[in-house]
C-alpha cells in the first residue's frame, strides 16, 4: 500500500497508527520534513518503506539540511528521479520556485546551480556552492532531467494549476511524462480540485499533517493550528 503524507513540519507521531497496521506500507512524504536529526527517519523506517521529497523548510536550518543531504537518507529523496515503488513509477520534484532563480511563468534567471554560482558573490556561497536557502530552490535543469522520462505518478512540493498558488509548468511536466496522478504538499488547506475537467490526470493536495492513499482518498486531515 502506498501512502502520501503532507508537510509534517517536524512532527511524525500522526503517521505511526497508519504505518504500524501490519501491512506492507510505502510512505512518501511530500516535503517540509523539518528534521532535527536523521533518527526521525530511522524511526519511521522501522515500519515502512520510506521515501520523500524536500520542501522549502528543509534548508531553513543546517540541521534540517544535514539530516537529509548529510546522511544516507539523501538516497531516498525522489527529487529529479523516477523510482518504481510497489507497482507505480513515481517521479519527484522537491523544493519551491523562487524569484531569484525561476518564478514561472517568468523566464528563469539561472538554468542550474553551477550557472547560479558563476554569478553569485563569493561571500554568499555556502560550503563552496549555492547558498543554503537555495538548496531547496527549483531550477529549470530539474525539469529537464524528468521531462523525457515516463511515470505513473508525479509528486511535487509546489502545486500545479488550478490551485490559486499553483504553477502551470508542473501540469506541463505531468503531461510530458504521461502521469495519471499528481500529489503535492506545501499548501496546508487540502485544496479540493474540481473533478470535472479535461485533464488526463488527477490532482490531490495533501495538506498539513494529512495522509491519503494512492487513489487520493484522505485517511487523515490535519489542521494547522500552530501559533504563527
Amino acid at each position: 500500500m502506498i501512502l502520501f503524507a503532507g508537510d509534517p513540519h517536524g512532527s511524525f507521531l500522526h503517521l505511526y497508527p497508519f504505518i504500524k497496521c501490519g501491512e506492507k506500507i510505502s510512505l512518501i512524504i511530500l516535503g517540509d520534513l523539518q528534521l532535527k536529526s536523521p533518527q526521525e527517519l530511522e524511526d519511521l523506517a522501522q515500519f515502512c518503506d520510506l521515501w520523500f521529497i524536500h520542501g522549502n523548510h528543509d534548508s531553513k536550518t543546517i540541521s534540517a539540511f544535514e539530516s537529509i543531504w548529510g546522511s544516507q537518507w539523501q538516497q531516498r529523496n525522489l527529487h529529479g528521479k523516477v523510482v518504481q515503488i510497489e507497482d507505480k513509477r513515481i517521479a519527484g520534484i522537491g523544493g519551491v520556485f523562487r524569484g531569484q532563480i525561476w518564478l514561472p511563468p517568468n523566464k528563469p534567471l539561472f538554468f542550474d546551480p553551477i550557472h547560479y554560482c558563476q554569478y553569485c558573490p563569493p561571500e554568499k556561497l555556502w560550503r563552496g556552492g549555492i547558498p543554503l536557502r537555495h538548496r531547496t530552490s527549483i531550477f529549470p535543469s530539474d525539469f529537464e532531467t524528468l521531462e523525457t522520462q515516463q511515470a505513473d505518478i508525479l509528486i511535487s512540493h509546489e502545486a500545479p494549476k488550478p490551485h490559486p498558488l499553483g504553477f502551470e509548468v508542473i501540469n506541463k511536466l505531468a503531461v510530458s511524462m504521461g502521469v495519471n496522478h499528481i500529489f503535492h504538499g506545501h499548501h496546508h488547506d487540502n485544496f479540493q480540485y474540481n473533478i470535472n475537467h479535461n485533464r488526463p490526470y488527477k490532482i490531490t493536495n495533501v495538506g498539513f499533517r494529512s495522509l491519503c492513499n494512492v487513489n487520493g482518498e484522505y485517511l487523515l486531515i490535519g489542521i494547522d493550528d500552530r501559533e504563527k
